[in-house]
């Protein structure tokens, strides 16, 4: 019998992916809730979902067993025809059904890494897809996955830098995406600005002990979450809440930390320097539009001081000129 991935995974079958993806022992963490907040298997079950409605109607390939066992293939090197291979021979010779072989193997990679592979039209749309067609999986996220260094423009990242103010000085749309290829992905071709962030924290930390990804580059994906939600921000803390709360991210996502002043620079950031580079120059070019985000706008406090002083002596001057006007039109009234 198939064990199908089925909605509500039982705790038994959570603890089994953290064993079977990152040779993670739940059970000596001693907590009964452990996965409480874990919003990973949210996506977990709702991938799996999906990848059903394009599963065999007879011969179900998108098992756990199936999953667990590619996971363990692609962590030795195999390629694609060869867990194709394996597959279809575990599924009674399926080799006129290849498209369903891709399928779980492609949802293996979405569940495991968390990279959008296979077609676009099949998942949400809007994500940018790894292409992964032969060859090792692990030198394909490699080769995507490397440093961004064209970019030479030198900045700082000063501590008004964040999501929070991204959005409300710079009126850019925040996107919260599952897909890590799309993380720091600024769009500005629309009506208005989008900037995809990957919140998915507590996965980052599943892959921090392994070997999979480029050596860095989980712990750095890590710092651009400390840099746009700083952990000890409280205003960054209350903005994020409310978007957890609406939209189920991940709340450990603003419990990263905060970035030390010698690591708000951006040569200590090389595989997402380009974008951070980008993201900060709109950031720096951006002028408020409305009200709302002049009044939020702190960037420049000289400036603003100097508006405040001009402000005050123009109403003393314009209080100053009433008071004689008023007094002149007594005079005259006394005075015809």
């Amino acid at each position: 019998m198939y064990q199908p991935v089925l909605p509500g995974l039982p705790i038994a079958s959570r603890r089994e992916v953290l064993s079977q993806f990152w040779s993670i022992d739940s059970l000596a963490n001693g907590r009964s809730n452990i996965f409480e907040d874990d919003v990973y298997f949210d996506y977990f079950e709702a991938q799996c979902r999906l990848a059903r409605q394009y599963d065999h109607p007879e011969i179900r390939i998108c098992t756990q067993r199936n999953i667990c066992d590619i996971v363990c293939r692609l962590k030795a090197g195999e390629g694609r025809e060869t867990i194709k291979a394996s597959l279809s021979l575990k599924s009674n010779s399926m080799d006129e059904n290849e498209e369903f072989l891709n399928n779980v193997i492609d949802l293996t990679v979405r569940l495991w890494l968390m990279v959008h592979v296979g077609n676009v039209q099949r998942g949400v749309t809007g994500q940018t897809a790894l292409s992964w067609r032969e060859g090792c999986l692990k030198d394909c996220v490699a080769a995507h996955f490397q440093h961004q260094r064209v970019l030479t423009d030198l900045v700082k990242f000063e501590k008004v830098f964040n999501a929070r103010n991204i959005e409300r000085i710079a009126g850019v749309t925040i996107r919260w995406t599952p897909n890590l290829v799309d993380h720091l992905k600024f769009i500005e071709d629309g009506k208005k600005p989008v900037l995809n962030i990957f919140h998915y924290a507590a996965f980052l930390n599943y892959h921090r002990d392994g070997d999979f990804f480029p050596s860095g580059f989980i712990d750095e994906t890590l710092r651009t979450l400390k840099l746009l939600l700083p952990t000890h921000d409280r205003d960054s803390r209350k903005w994020f809440q409310k978007q957890q709360t609406k939209l189920k991210l991940d709340p450990t996502a603003i419990n990263c930390g905060q970035l030390k002043l010698e690591e708000r620079q951006i040569d200590h950031f090389n595989f997402w320097h380009d974008r951070l580079v980008v993201l900060k120059q709109f950031f720096d070019d951006s002028s408020p539009r409305t009200i709302k985000q002049w009044w939020f706008d702190d960037r420049k406090r000289v400036q603003w001081f100097w508006v405040a002083i001009l402000l005050v002596v123009l109403t003393i001057l314009f209080g100053f000129i009433q008071c004689i006007e008023g007094g002149w039109q007594i005079w005259k009234a006394y005075h015809p």
